[in-house]
């Protein structure tokens, strides 16, 4: 099986997908990872030198790449804008990914988001008094397409890391 967690950024893509994949004896790519590794360089300096839309190329490229490996049982993070993309979701349907959409309640996300603000480049220039308007405003230009293009649908804002792991790991069916 070969499932694709995705949703906002600061949803747990990354935490709850590497548990995921312990759990299930998956390989784990966190997508995020997988382009510092090819380019040499952080998502924030790529960001800073090359902007949004330049990332969002490389991040195409890396996902292209991976996909083309055709792995089996695994679990892939990907960025809180990846499946927003057309072309990527279309890479995903190819290989037939279950994807996986980690929904978290905005005033959840604003506060955890507050605490890594330094570490996410999209909210890194967002004044603090602006940063919970932003992220509504991002949140909302988003979840058409998240709702949208769920194979399954996980609502996690009220769990602790361990009730959001074994909910996921339900909604899975594979127990």
């Amino acid at each position: 099986m070969r499932l694709a967690l995705y949703g906002f950024m600061g949803a747990g893509k990354s935490a709850l997908g590497k548990a995921l994949a312990r759990r299930l004896g998956y390989s784990f790519i966190d997508l995020d990872e997988a382009i510092e590794q090819n380019t040499g360089q952080s998502i924030a300096q790529i960001f800073k030198e090359k902007g949004e839309i330049g990332f969002r190329k490389i991040e195409h490229q890396t996902l292209k790449d991976f996909i083309k490996k055709n792995l089996d049982n695994v679990v892939l993070s990907l960025g809180g804008g990846t499946i927003i993309q057309p072309t990527n979701r279309q890479l995903l349907a190819l290989r037939q990914y279950k994807k996986i959409y980690l929904n978290v309640a905005v005033p959840v996300l604003i506060e955890r988001l507050k605490k890594e603000k330094n570490k996410r480049p999209l909210i890194q220039t967002i004044p603090e008094q602006d940063l919970a308007a932003y992220i509504n405003a991002l949140f909302i230009s988003r979840q058409a397409v998240y709702e949208q293009n769920a194979d399954l649908k996980i609502n996690i804002a009220q769990e602790n890391f361990d009730q959001a792991l074994e909910k996921l790991y339900l909604h899975l069916n594979l127990n």
